[in-house]
């Protein structure tokens, strides 16, 4: 069965009559509940479907409705700048529980975004250390190669990286000069 021919079904078996923004989430519901996450339409999307097929839509309601990205995005909105360790080592934290949530939830797009967001925050971390002026005001160069090195091992081993992280920060301890 096609998407198109299960938010058709959605449609019939819940009695719609015209479709507003209530029942755009029921039919959304229903194709993630069938598909996973490879269910996922838009609002927009279903509401071609429905028009296509001359239903009555109140479009005014459906296209308030948020984007399916919508949540993903606002969930990992401003985790890609880090400037500091610590604040390395809480961006990556986060990052690391949304993947392990994703997996568990069968999500690849959640764990794309928590694996995309690792990436901005390395490459963020690359243009920090280009660009980054001396000064006492300024995050060191050394520490933003640092941070993107940090990104980098979570990104290619993020199952070795708490261990890692912890050796890693023993030897900076031990050696400040090391970064």
């Amino acid at each position: 069965m096609t998407k198109r021919e299960m938010i058709l079904e959605i449609y019939d078996r819940e009695a719609m009559g015209e479709v507003s923004a209530a029942e755009i989430r029921i039919i959304q519901s229903g194709l993630i509940e069938a598909l996973g996450t490879g269910g996922m339409m838009s609002p927009a999307e279903i509401t071609r479907v429905l028009l296509d097929e001359d239903l009555p839509v109140r479009l005014g309601e459906v296209f308030a409705l948020p984007a399916p990205l919508d949540a993903y995005e606002e969930l990992f909105s401003g985790r890609a700048t880090p400037t500091t360790l610590a604040e390395a080592e809480e961006t990556i934290a986060f990052l690391d529980r949304q993947r392990c949530r994703f997996i568990e939830a069968d999500d690849p797009i959640g764990q794309r975004f928590a694996r995309q967001t690792g990436q901005r925050a390395r490459q963020n971390a690359l243009a920090l250390a280009a660009t980054s002026p001396r000064g006492d005001r300024a995050p060191s160069r050394d520490d933003a190669r640092e941070i993107a090195q940090w990104f980098l091992i979570w990104l290619e081993t993020p199952e070795v990286f708490p261990a890692w992280l912890e050796l890693r920060k023993r030897a900076l301890k031990m050696a400040p000069n090391a970064t």
